[in-house]
């Protein structure tokens, strides 16, 4: 999708609510597949924030250079409701993608934050899915300790990660730990559920993520196709 100006200029006046702009706030909606993903960025490193008139939400994610790839993926996801691409942000040496800000964000800004602070839904577990599930873990998870998985939850409280750990458990069927990370706490995933949690994610990890995983099968994982932004969940 070509990118649709911030602003427009009239005789040296800067318009920021353009008739393109309009139209595409007009015909914007999340669909299935980016609710999936919003899901799993918000429980990971995206944030919502609200615009200047405290009327709507944006979704916005910064990713470091790394993981420049990845963020270029939700990019292309995300990219009907982007007015440009990804900027590089040189004082954090990072890279920023934000939408527009729009109703449609809303909604999610009501289950996650409390004021300006991420909680976690008390109805999580009606909107976490396979995908979701990737999107958390490419967002925050990490390989060990050794053999397991670590979902880096530190920005929720224990009794947080406490609801956390029963929803992995009872929907996804994990076996699931709280470990203690200096004075914060974060979710660890058994080598007995490994498999079970490789199987669930395997097939949304995207190619330049997939360090992230415990190798299955070499040749697999280092030729696997990049995954196509139409898949169904």
């Amino acid at each position: 999708m070509k990118g649709i100006p911030r602003e427009v200029v009239v005789k040296n006046r800067k318009i920021t609510n353009s008739r393109e702009i309009r139209l595409l706030r007009e015909s914007f909606s999340l669909n299935n597949y980016q609710q999936s993903i919003l899901i799993g960025s918000l429980l990971g490193d995206g944030g919502l924030y609200s615009d200047g008139w405290n009327k709507n939400y944006r979704f916005v994610i910064d990713q470091g250079e790394k993981q420049k790839d990845y963020l270029f993926w939700k990019f292309e996801v995300f990219s009907n409701c982007c007015f440009s691409k990804p900027s590089y942000q040189k004082h954090t040496h990072s890279w920023r993608m934000r939408t527009i800000s729009h109703k449609e964000f809303n909604y999610y800004a009501s289950k996650f934050y409390v004021g300006k602070k991420k909680q976690v839904p008390d109805d999580i577990g009606d909107y976490i899915n396979p995908l979701s599930l990737a999107i958390w873990f490419m967002d925050d998870g990490t390989k060990g300790p050794p053999n397991g998985y670590t979902l880096n939850t530190q920005s929720f409280s224990y009794k947080e990660n406490e609801y956390l750990k029963l929803i992995l458990e009872k929907k996804f069927s994990l076996l699931v730990s709280i470990h203690k990370d200096k004075k914060w706490w974060r979710l660890y995933i058994s080598p007995k559920s490994r498999l079970i949690f490789q199987n669930l994610i395997n097939q949304y990890i995207i190619p330049s993520m997939r360090y992230k995983l415990y190798a299955i099968d070499p040749v697999e994982t280092t030729r696997r196709p990049p995954m196509k932004i139409g898949v169904k969940i």
